[in-house]
């Protein structure tokens, strides 16, 4: 009896000690080898720089419109025609006008010099002298009026057509051909083919502005350049604007999505194992497994790995069976 229980004994030992001296069979690769920078994605936006509503400039009817819905114009392109024959009448009267006041100021002009010599010889009175003076200047004042009319109904003739202020897509049809409109009414909705990228972010995310930032829309992914940060904070939301210019053309109001790479290095979210309700990566030091906490770290998420030494060698294969301890067998 006394023999099988020393046998027993002598069984267990062994059994601890293989059990402390277990081997993972594993794969390492350093830290610099598997790690790359953070990238964090915003919903974003590009935004048209402008956006306006074209409207008559002149009570009138519209005669023509030249641009549709989805059509791209250039700047200064006439888009819409307004009937200006009434418009041109108000030209033609305000230029006769101003040919008979400059007609008065000449024959001022006359009878001024001519009364001012007979002055000198005492046959014209002062008095007449003044009154032929004064009867000039107020045929130069009237000669100004009239000018100043013409040029405010030749500016009213220029509102019989309705270009393009910039290059720009026409949205949207807001009146028709045969309508008459006042002063103001809106006509056609027109963006600008210019944008900027627009994201938000939240308040406390730092942006480095040196980075290089993508944003894709689609099958399209386009380079852009960081433009402002907004110092204002929407409180409804806790974030604030950021605007980017895009490198290439981007169609207005396309969505997307911004991507901002940081300095931070992270690994996949795959690397990230749990150990006593803690989770962390598993490393080798030596032939011998580590755990290294990760406090910061979310499951699902990449982890991030900018404090590790980049020599530092990672568990690959085998990281989810190596427990810290572990004595490890390391395979090339």
């Amino acid at each position: 009896m006394k023999w099988v229980k020393t046998w027993a004994v002598a069984g267990l030992c062994v059994l601890v000690t293989a059990t402390a001296f277990a081997e993972v069979f594993v794969t390492v690769a350093p830290v610099s080898a598997i790690q790359k920078r953070m990238t964090s994605g915003f919903p974003a936006s590009a935004e048209p720089i402008e956006t306006s509503l074209l409207s008559s400039g002149i009570s009138a009817e519209i005669v023509s419109i030249n641009a549709r819905p989805g059509d791209r114009v250039t700047r200064g392109a006439t888009l819409i025609q307004l009937d200006c024959r009434n418009t041109k009448l108000q030209r033609d009267l305000a230029l006769q006008d101003l040919k008979q006041a400059q007609v008065q100021l000449k024959f001022s002009e006359r009878q001024s010099a001519r009364v001012a010599k007979l002055a000198e010889t005492n046959i014209a009175s002062e008095e007449l002298k003044d009154t032929r003076a004064t009867e000039l200047q107020q045929s130069r004042i009237g000669v100004e009026a009239k000018r100043v009319t013409l040029q405010e109904a030749e500016l009213q003739v220029s509102k019989c057509e309705v270009k393009a202020p910039f290059d720009a897509v026409i949205i949207e049809q807001l009146a028709s051909v045969g309508t008459r409109v006042s002063v103001g009414s809106p006509i056609l909705e027109v963006v600008s083919v210019a944008v900027d990228i627009r994201a938000r972010v939240p308040f406390d995310y730092v942006v480095d502005t040196n980075q290089d930032v993508v944003f894709e829309s689609g099958r399209q992914n386009v380079n852009a350049r960081f433009l402002v940060e907004s110092d204002a904070v929407d409180t409804s939301t806790g974030t604030r604007l950021l605007r980017f210019a895009p490198e290439s053309p981007v169609a207005p109001g396309s969505p997307g999505v911004i991507s901002i790479p940081s300095d931070a290095r992270v690994l996949p979210a795959d690397f990230l194992v749990e150990r006593d309700r803690k989770y962390g990566v598993m490393v080798a030091v030596g032939n011998e497994a580590r755990f290294i906490e990760r406090p910061s770290a979310t499951l699902g998420q990449p982890v991030i790995v900018s404090d590790l030494e980049p020599t530092l060698l990672l568990i690959q294969e085998g990281r989810f069976k190596a427990r810290h301890g572990d004595m490890l067998v390391i395979r090339k």
